[in-house]
């Protein structure tokens, strides 16, 4: 049996998630690093970063977006560990050619990063991709040799978490390992120890109710926001109200003394 391989692409959507267009990895890693993308300026682009096997068989996928700035530039926040989430994703659906694990928003195996992460609306979204991927316009190895399996190092699936669809479960919960190919992994796990204490460690409960504080805390900032923009603009229509009254008033007055000053001239004349 040949060794499997595997290739990275890119794929970016339209608003009604047909495929806009496709990339390998390696050019969009130069859009990230400075090269323009002048089509998606001023912008945010759902996209998704999919792992195609042997036969161009799509074996993982993680659902991102990105945002891309006036100049067509790739926003400097943009820092997700794309490989690293799909190697962690759980199993997203089968097309035929054995499970295929998928991350997006609702289905992310690091909470905190499904604000970067969209859901797709379409039922049949992995169906929509492998058949993009199986018109190959990027030429892909639709037999690759001599690679590694891209899954080799990453928990493997069992059947009861095929049966279940979780993702979740793949968590790895040492800090330090959840970014093995991330540049401030270890500063990351600094935090979480300075903040847990010695373990340095999370339970997925931690990270599900961190992640729900998070959103309460957005949620509960926004709207205090839009309560001080509403009262404001309360009271400048108030404001405009009194000045137009006062205006009202004083025009009343002005043309009750033209009429006199009308009816004294003609009493002259």
């Amino acid at each position: 049996m040949p060794k499997t391989s595997h290739q990275e692409v890119v794929l970016r959507f339209n608003s009604d998630e047909s495929v806009a267009s496709e990339m390998m990895m390696t050019d969009f890693v130069r859009h990230v690093e400075g090269e323009l993308l002048d089509a998606h300026a001023a912008s945010v682009v759902n996209a998704a970063y999919c792992i195609v096997a042997n036969g161009l068989n799509l074996a993982g996928v993680a659902y991102f977006i990105f945002r891309v700035d006036e100049n067509g530039k790739i926003e400097n926040s943009f820092n997700l560990p794309l490989k690293y989430l799909v190697q962690q994703a759980g199993h997203g659906g089968d097309l035929g050619q054995g499970g295929i694990r998928k991350a997006s928003r609702g289905r992310c195996p690091i909470p905190w990063h499904s604000t970067n992460l969209w859901e797709p609306r379409c039922e049949d979204a992995l169906g929509v991709v492998q058949q993009r991927l199986y018109r190959n316009k990027l030429n892909l190895k639709a037999v690759a040799d001599g690679g590694e399996d891209f899954f080799a190092e990453s928990p493997s699936l069992t059947e009861t978490e095929e049966q279940a669809g979780s993702d979740m479960q793949l968590v790895d919960t040492d800090p330090a390992a959840n970014y093995p190919e991330h540049p401030d992994s270890r500063e990351l796990a600094a935090r979480l120890e300075e903040v847990l204490g010695q373990d340095g460690r999370l339970t997925m409960q931690d990270l599900m109710r961190m992640h729900s504080d998070q959103l309460n805390a957005a949620r509960s900032s926004h709207r205090q926001e839009l309560e001080e923009q509403q009262t404001s603009y309360l009271a400048q229509i108030k404001t405009c109200r009194d000045e137009i009254h006062e205006l009202k008033v004083e025009l009343r007055q002005e043309q009750g003394r033209n009429r006199r000053l009308q009816e004294m001239l003609r009493g002259e004349l």
